[in-house]
């Protein structure tokens, strides 16, 4: 009987969008057999741990190398490990105080070793510091509830988005699709994907806010919804939109998610777009997530 390798039975928490998933079964930790990928999903605080810790194992490693040989290095205190360590730090960066140098061949073929390594990780990070800083991404944000009511004589399913930055994202298109718990002929349960009919998919400029409409008519997935049957089929409604950002001149994305219970039935956003007397607009965001009992 063959027999698998122990870290296939390891479960693993990952994040998928707004869910968290449970993974089991990897053949490979992430990080080793795609490290740029881990690199660049990293948040900020572990980004700059994990530099550090590379650096000061590193810089550990050169160490211990020198301090093994005896008199590799000038002016190092025999034996205490906090000279040889601040030698090899100032090795790699390249610096040189003058207080301490390679003292014989070894020493020098260490030093060699630690400054092409040293040349090689400062373009490493940078390079790592400049993609994750260049790294185009839209800062959308999305209703924390979707409402289903009547609107102008429909039934219909609403959400509403905003562009934080009041800049101009053009050629803006979105997407809305609901992924729902299905039995089938056989009695065989199936997840199934179905794409949502927009009033208005697209849209030449996105400045402000933006409310998405699907007309839930006899063809539509959520024909006769209810909350209770929005939980039972598990049902999670996906939106995502793509645009071209005119500040950064790239093309942005930004994606999001509702459960069933984000689902709200016969409510209304609050209005956050206003005109004041002298004709300009003010956008009040305190209010974008908040819903109201619909008149309707």
């Amino acid at each position: 009987m063959k027999k698998h390798p122990p870290h296939r039975d390891r479960v693993r928490q990952v994040r998928v969008g707004q869910t968290n998933v449970l993974a089991k079964g990897q053949q490979h930790a992430v990080g080793l057999v795609d490290p740029y990928h881990f690199v660049l999903t990293l948040t900020w605080p572990r980004f700059f741990g994990l530099l550090v810790c590379v650096f000061v194992a590193l810089n550990a490693l050169f160490a211990l190398a020198c301090w093994l040989v005896p008199g590799s290095v000038a002016n190092a205190r025999p034996g205490v490990f906090q000279d040889y360590f601040f030698f090899s730090v100032e090795t790699m960066a390249t610096v040189g105080y003058g207080e301490m140098s390679p003292a014989n061949t070894v020493g020098h073929f260490i030093a060699v070793l630690e400054i092409m390594l040293g040349m090689t990780a400062v373009a490493l990070m940078t390079g790592l510091i400049f993609a994750r800083f260049a790294k185009p991404k839209a800062r959308v944000l999305f209703s924390e509830k979707a409402v289903i009511r009547q609107f102008d004589g429909k039934r219909v399913l609403m959400l509403r988005v905003a562009n934080e930055r009041y800049n101009r994202i053009v050629d803006v298109s979105a997407m809305l699709s609901v992924v729902r718990l299905e039995r089938l002929q056989d009695g065989e349960a199936y997840y199934r994907i179905h794409d949502l009919t927009l009033v208005r998919e697209r849209t030449q400029v996105f400045n402000l806010t933006w409310t998405l409409i699907h007309e839930i008519d006899e063809r539509s997935p959520l024909f006769g919804a209810t909350t209770q049957s929005l939980q039972a089929d598990q049902i999670r409604i996906a939106v995502s939109l793509t645009g071209h950002d005119e500040t950064v001149a790239a093309a942005v994305h930004a994606v999001h998610d509702y459960e069933w219970a984000d689902v709200a039935f016969d409510a209304r956003f609050v209005d956050v777009l206003r005109l004041m007397p002298d004709g300009s607009r003010v956008v009040d965001l305190t209010r974008f997530h908040e819903v109201e009992a619909s008149q309707a």
